[in-house]
């Protein structure tokens, strides 16, 4: 994301738990992982994308042609992937939150304050750094709720008495009442004052490890489609952001030893019609009050989740009848040809599907109030289509302390960002997926 002097690194290794071998100090490597959410590889391959930061440290770093997300392709997953090294089969993450009531006679749903004890099923990279003594923080990362392994922390719902917080308020940088009512103002300015806290937890705590991430480009994605002016000149105001993160860490004396990756979770596309899965459920008379086991629909952009009380391989054959042929319906997949695809199953974890289905191209799944299955809508953005689609590819740009000046590299999957954030501090993680993408780190990276 940013870089004035070195280049940055990502890696994919073994290993969850965690052994360090060199605690945090004064001289100790320091990593800042900068995720711009839903930043597509297919923006950054603009030649004209208003993005002079971040052009800078693909010049003097290494960058990915492509990093490919897990399945499914939303924001939750992809970040607990990146600090854990393993997909969704292992760490359980779905959706935005933890699913809760679903497989009842209720539409069930998802809690976003779930604490990441009961949301990720493995260890993390920031609880292994923490563990070995290093100084951890997270800016509006995710699944991070009531973490142990954080010691500095700004939420994406922010505490007013909590000590960033009130720091914030001391320097005028934000008052009391924006904090109880953050959710308020558009994302542009949330964002501005997340890229704030960062800089405070910078300038006057030197993490270690520092975890942020910014919104603005998946909102107004949502709202308006891919590929729009909207999105470009949101990403211009991202790349002043990650000028800010940079100048911030010049301006505290890390810099030459402050490694910078830039990361997102997934791409988006424009989609024009959304598909109520309910509204199929009740018309093939799987939901409503004359079905002896009612199933419900989670809609999610490019996939909805389906779950029903008492699954079996009959009522499962009934729910594919459901969906399967239906306009705008991609694919409908049983837990076992989820799970080929990364997606945990039922017998994981409470959080695995009875039933997957993917939307096609140009449709997403919403929970319109509309009585028909399939209705028109503007030009807006989704994702969580198969991570095979080309749009829903993410970026790596590495840059700083410990890269090599290696230009592009090809495409990887985002599970080696755990795994490199691991070499680049020292510590070690085991019974993961990814390994460290050493052909980008230079000799002394890892001392």
């Amino acid at each position: 994301m940013f870089r004035w002097i070195g280049a940055g690194a990502l890696a994919a290794c073994l290993g969850l738990p965690m052994v360090a071998q060199r605690p945090g100090g004064e001289h100790s490597r320091k990593v800042v992982v900068i995720s711009l959410d839903a930043f597509g590889a297919e923006s950054l391959h603009d030649p004209h994308l208003p993005a002079p930061t971040l052009r800078r440290m693909m010049r003097e770093g290494s960058y990915a042609a492509a990093m490919l997300p897990i399945n499914p392709t939303v924001t939750w997953p992809n970040h607990t992937s990146m600090v854990t090294g393993v997909n969704a089969s292992k760490h359980h993450v779905i959706v935005n939150g933890l699913i809760v009531n679903q497989r009842t006679d209720a539409q069930p749903k998802i809690d976003a304050e779930a604490p990441k004890s009961r949301l990720v099923a493995v260890p993390t990279v920031y609880d292994a750094a923490h563990k070995a003594g290093l100084t951890t923080a997270e800016v509006d990362w995710v699944a991070v709720m009531k973490a142990d392994g954080i010691t500095w922390r700004f939420a994406e719902k922010p505490d007013p008495d909590g000590p960033i917080e009130r720091d914030l308020v001391v320097q005028g940088m934000v008052s009391r009442e924006d904090l109880q009512n953050f959710g308020k103002p558009s994302q542009a300015w949330r964002d501005r004052i997340y890229t704030q806290a960062a800089i405070d937890i910078i300038r006057k705590h030197h993490p270690d490890l520092l975890l942020f991430h910014l919104l603005a480009l998946d909102g107004i994605e949502h709202k308006t489609g891919f590929g729009n002016d909207s999105g470009k000149n949101t990403i211009a105001f991202l790349d002043d952001r990650v000028k800010d993160i940079v100048d911030a860490v010049r301006e505290a004396g890390d810099l030459d030893r402050t490694t910078f990756l830039i990361v997102s979770d997934h791409g988006q596309q424009s989609v024009f019609k959304h598909i109520n899965g309910n509204v199929l459920l009740r018309q093939a008379g799987l939901q409503g009050t004359s079905a002896d086991n009612p199933a419900f629909c989670i809609p999610e952009g490019g996939f909805a989740l389906i779950y029903q009380n008492h699954a079996t391989v009959e009522s499962t054959a009934a729910l594919m009848a459901a969906f399967a042929g239906k306009p705008g319906v991609r694919a409908v997949l049983t837990p076992t040809e989820a799970a080929q695809q990364g997606w945990p199953t039922p017998k994981d974890t409470d959080q695995g599907p009875d039933l997957l289905v993917y939307a096609a191209n140009g449709f997403s799944f919403a929970g319109d109030n509309s009585p028909e299955a399939v209705t028109e809508t503007k030009e807006a953005g989704a994702h969580g289509y198969p991570n095979t689609e080309p749009l829903m590819k993410a970026i790596f740009i590495a840059s700083g302390a410990g890269i090599a000046r290696k230009g592009e590299i090809p495409a990887f999957e985002n599970v080696a960002v755990a795994p490199t954030i691991a070499s680049l501090l020292n510590i070690h993680l085991e019974n993961i997926d990814g390994k460290p993408l050493s052909s980008i780190l230079t000799e002394n990276a890892t001392k």
